[in-house]
């Protein structure tokens, strides 16, 4: 069991602490505080070498007594925790500034309840006779998203602390504020010149690398990397390498044969690389709904990292601390830039499902139009809500994955470059070609071409790719062939999972019975031909099954 649960009722202060003396957590009480943070601080050795502290519990006491909120600003990594002054009566409770590593709460006029697991503040909530009510609002979200949007949860009146936040709790009076100690939209655009850029955006890169990468060296623990047919797991690996640091193991999941088993085997084979591999070949893993929904906590679609449950459960090795990927490279340098200019976000990037979205466009244009960044937005909503349930799911395992992509100060420095630079991944290709020339040497799977110019890029997505995709499906009969993880191919081919998929919506629609006009627009979800609707319509059920009946 992981994380924490806090009970604020009549001035008094219920707690328990569910996490090991691992990593980097630790608890620290007094007469004056209680301070709980859970996970790895990356810059822990960092600072204590600067603060002339010898423990890091002592550190942060004191560093919170001189800097109060701004005290978590000097943290890097996946943490998560609490602070209890006892003095001032308040109660701070954080997540880090991805919101990677999760924490919950729900207020009425007698109580505050914070948890770091959704399922367990559920079961609080209903042990303390307040019985969950689904948030159909939010549900909608998932379907026309992928992912419920901001701080929303399935589960009505029930919050996710917002990234890089604070919530800060008067115990008396139960009064909430919710605090941005890191703002990742606070960023000026960048003044200088593509040169000066790119050579900040390595140095930050390669910072970021040495920060995990000595994390591994403190724990005394392998080097254990991701490594696909994409760019940002070669980037974050070969960089690692250049940098001293060459991964004991390095591991790809894919449909066998495809791309990317085919490009991160070649260029494990070209370092050296003990290579690890898991066939995600026939889907039967398609069949873990309960458990990715419980993942997931119905924040995100569970398809989105049922695939990476089953990797890890098959996967031998177990003796390594971080993963080490490169999740969000990507989307910061190019992909959330649809116009080589800033604007506003619109639909046209986060929608995977039009079918319902006029039953939330209210809602949604006013959190939309509350946003000048459509970049800052995706990458809250689409990155930090969706794209991370990997890295949950991971922790599931009990590591965390760490990415160079995602530090404070990469990040923010990513937004500041000129979305016209960024545009079409044109920085992205400039930096590669400049700092990591050899990235550039190997296909590139969503192209099918080597990364090195725009017009490549450009022709790989249209004609190339799609060339590929009719020859294999249409002349070799191998649809498995044309993506990592081709849900519709396993589903079509495989009464087993259609049937498992049947027997589930029958066995569970009677829940939504109470809300007959939600209760139709998801049988009418699940009658769609295609099996992402129906894994969408499915997981409503999960989600129901799961907190409410």
């Amino acid at each position: 069991m992981q994380g924490f649960n806090i009970h604020i009722s009549d001035n008094k202060v219920k707690k328990s602490v569910f996490f090991k003396p691992d990593y980097d957590s630790f608890i620290l009480e007094n007469e004056d505080l209680e301070i709980a943070i859970e996970g790895i601080i990356l810059n822990k050795k960092q600072l204590l070498q600067n603060s002339g502290y010898s423990d890091f519990p002592s550190f942060f006491s004191n560093l919170f007594k001189e800097k109060n909120l701004d005290s978590f600003k000097e943290l890097e990594g996946e943490f998560r925790g609490y602070i209890w002054d006892k003095k001032e009566n308040e109660i701070f409770v954080f997540t880090n500034p991805t919101a990677s590593q999760r924490v919950f709460y729900f207020k009425d006029k007698k109580n505050v309840f914070f948890d770091t697991s959704l399922v367990r503040l559920a079961e609080t909530l209903k042990e303390e006779k307040l019985l969950p009510e689904p948030d159909i609002l939010a549900l909608y979200e998932l379907i026309s998203f992928g992912n419920v949007l901001m701080n929303h949860t399935p589960i009505k009146g029930v919050k996710k602390i917002n990234d890089g936040h604070t919530v800060v709790l008067d115990i008396f009076n139960l009064d909430i504020n919710s605090i941005a100690y890191f703002d990742v939209a606070m960023f000026s655009e960048y003044q200088k010149d593509k040169k000066e850029a790119l050579d900040q955006l390595n140095d930050l890169f390669n910072k970021g690398i040495e920060l995990e990468y000595k994390k591994d060296l403190e724990y005394n623990s392998p080097h254990f990397s991701l490594l696909s047919g994409g760019l940002d797991s070669r980037m974050s690996v070969l960089s690692a390498i250049k940098l001293g640091y060459k991964p004991d193991e390095v591991f790809c999941f894919s449909q066998s044969s495809y791309f990317d088993e085919s490009i991160s085997r070649k260029i494990a084979s070209d370092y050296g690389l003990k290579y690890s591999f898991v066939s995600l070949d026939d889907g039967t893993f398609l069949k873990e709904i309960d458990k990715l929904t419980e993942i997931s906590e119905g924040c995100s679609i569970y398809t989105g990292g049922i695939h990476v449950y089953h990797a890890f459960q098959k996967l031998q090795s177990d003796n390594f601390k971080i993963i080490h990927g490169g999740l969000s490279g990507d989307t910061i340098l190019g992909g959330f830039v649809s116009e080589p200019k800033r604007k506003k976000p619109d639909y046209s990037l986060i929608l995977v499902n039009d079918m319902f979205l006029d039953k939330i466009k209210n809602e949604t244009d006013l959190i939309l139009n509350n946003h000048e960044s459509e970049e800052v937005f995706l990458l809250q909503n689409r990155t930090y809500n969706r794209i991370i349930l990997g890295s949950q799911v991971m922790k599931e395992n009990g590591n965390y994955q760490i990415s160079p992509f995602m530090t404070k100060d990469f990040t923010q420095f990513a937004l500041s470059i000129p979305e016209s630079w960024k545009y079409k991944h044109d920085f992205y290709f400039m930096w590669l070609n400049k700092y990591c020339e050899e990235a550039s040497y190997y296909l590139w799977e969503k192209t099918l071409t080597r990364p090195t110019s725009l017009w490549k890029k450009k022709w790989g997505e249209n004609i190339n790719k799609r060339l590929y995709k009719a020859y294999v499906s249409v002349i070799l009969k191998k649809p498995e062939l044309t993506s990592m993880y081709p849900y519709q191919v396993y589903y079509n081919n495989s009464k087993e999972i259609q049937d498992y998929y049947q027997n589930y919506f029958e066995q569970n629609i009677w829940r939504l019975d109470g809300i007959p006009e939600f209760k139709n627009d998801i049988v009418k979800l699940y009658n769609q031909p295609d099996f992402f609707r129906k894994s969408q319509a499915v997981n409503i059920l999960a989600i129901f099954k799961l907190f409410f009946n």
